[in-house]
């Protein structure tokens, strides 16, 4: 399964997050452990691929880009198998991936090759790792492995120290932070339901209403307070990002980009499910998910829309009351989460997001009525995502000004807004995924 996943994720305009779903959707009786294990080898082939490509291409007297695409992903796979992996054998990672070259019917000289490459990595044959004195580049893109020209973007930002730390921390298998439906229960006696479920869970750090799973014996989406929509997967950053709008009862407001739904469910709490959430995106197997999940939740007052936010919006006379902007970005914060993205995103790709997101702002900023609030929200860390927007867009609106406020956040959290007033969060510096946010106000 593991291989098939990345076959298809290879080609264009697959994603290894959508294979791993419809791989687990035609398999809902794969046992628990087995579906950890194939989560585990797929994830780890993705977030340590820069690494494993440079220790093959090393062993291999062919260069990978010549490989048969199946060779390469039965090498990645044995190749983190025998070097991350401690339970499974190396003769086991062999005979293996021997077995599936044969099933997948590559030729007999394939069959051999994969297991002399593997043999010799076995054996201890790996090849050294980059100096880093003597190419702090190179060296840090393969020990951390992440792409040379993101190294060198953070080398420039950051410095040495801080881009290694960035590096480390991506490379951390996150925790499994879920958000408490305040509607249906607290946090407290979610807690006392999963431990009657087999699962172990305790507070997070920021959020009064994040928990963290530590240990269960079944899948998730299996456990009853889940079916029931007690809870539901959310960063600790994104459950704080959402309450820096300050929300009550009756209120009228446009999420873009809404989505699964995961912040939709937290605003419409906000609103005591009243008022008119209208909950906008483009994408109409995420709008479904957002209604799946919304109807799980128990809240009725948001309403999908489908549409592209970068132009005007089919809302007459908005005159909204707040609007929520989770913008397409480069999404270099949740890496840690996704490291496909690592070898998903070119740095060219970077220079596209800015132009969408300017036009979104200013679609959405024409929604809102005088006094009206716009929360702006990316999970990146490039400044012309973040405060740059911001800034281009406060010069070129003098009506609007910058109002975060760090008293809407918990007392733990409010260090997370810095002057003038960013939002920020990362995983070297917080454990978090990395967001920043902003809110504007309309004079």
């Amino acid at each position: 399964m593991a291989l098939d996943i990345l076959a298809a994720a290879a080609r264009p305009g697959q994603s290894v997050e959508e294979r791993l779903a419809a791989t687990c959707k035609r398999h809902p009786g794969l046992p628990r452990r087995e579906r950890a294990l194939l989560l585990e080898l797929v994830q780890g082939v993705k977030r340590w691929e820069v690494r494993l490509d440079y220790l093959l291409a090393r062993l291999s007297h062919i260069p990978l880009a010549k490989l048969h695409p199946l060779v390469l992903q039965l090498l990645r796979l044995g190749a983190f198998q025998i070097l991350w992996l401690d339970r499974v054998p190396a003769r086991a990672v062999l005979h293996e991936a021997g077995n599936l070259a044969k099933a997948k019917g590559l030729p007999r000289s394939h069959v051999g090759f994969i297991n002399a490459v593997l043999r010799r990595l076995a054996a201890g044959e790996a090849p050294p790792l980059p100096d880093p004195e003597s190419d702090p580049v190179l060296a840090l893109s393969v020990i951390h492995s992440h792409p040379a020209w993101l190294v060198k973007r953070w080398l420039a930002r950051y410095g040495p120290a801080a881009a290694a730390a960035r590096l480390t921390a991506n490379n951390q298998i996150p925790p499994l932070t879920v958000r408490v439906n305040t509607l249906k229960t607290d946090p407290a006696a979610l807690m006392a339901r999963l431990a009657a479920e087999g699962v172990e869970s305790r507070r997070g750090r920021f959020s009064p209403v994040s928990l963290i799973f530590e240990a269960l014996k079944s899948s998730p989406a299996d456990l009853p307070s889940y079916r029931e929509g007690l809870w539901i997967f959310q960063d600790e950053g994104a459950q704080l990002a959402s309450g820096l709008l300050p929300l009550g009862p009756g209120l009228r407001l446009a999420e873009i980009g809404a989505g699964r739904g995961g912040k939709t469910t937290h605003l419409a709490e906000a609103m005591c499910d009243s008022g008119l959430l209208v909950a906008v995106d483009r994408h109409h197997r995420r709008l479904k998910e957002l209604q799946l999940n919304t109807r799980r939740w128990g809240v009725t007052a948001a309403h999908p829309l489908r549409a592209d936010a970068a132009q005007a919006l089919p809302l007459k006379n908005a005159a909204l009351d707040a609007v929520v902007l989770d913008v397409p970005c480069s999404s270099l914060g949740i890496i840690r989460r996704h490291p496909e993205i690592k070898s998903r995103l070119r740095e060219g790709d970077l220079a596209t997001f800015p132009p969408r997101q300017q036009a979104m702002l200013e679609a959405a900023a024409r929604l809102l009525k005088p006094g009206g609030r716009l929360l702006y929200i990316t999970c990146t860390t490039e400044p012309e995502e973040n405060e740059g927007q911001i800034s281009s867009f406060l010069a070129r609106h003098p009506e609007f000004h910058l109002t975060t406020d760090p008293g809407r956040l918990p007392p733990q959290a409010r260090p997370l807004i810095h002057p003038p007033g960013w939002f920020r969060t990362s995983p070297a510096d917080h454990h978090l995924d990395a967001f920043f946010a902003a809110v504007l106000a309309r004079n």
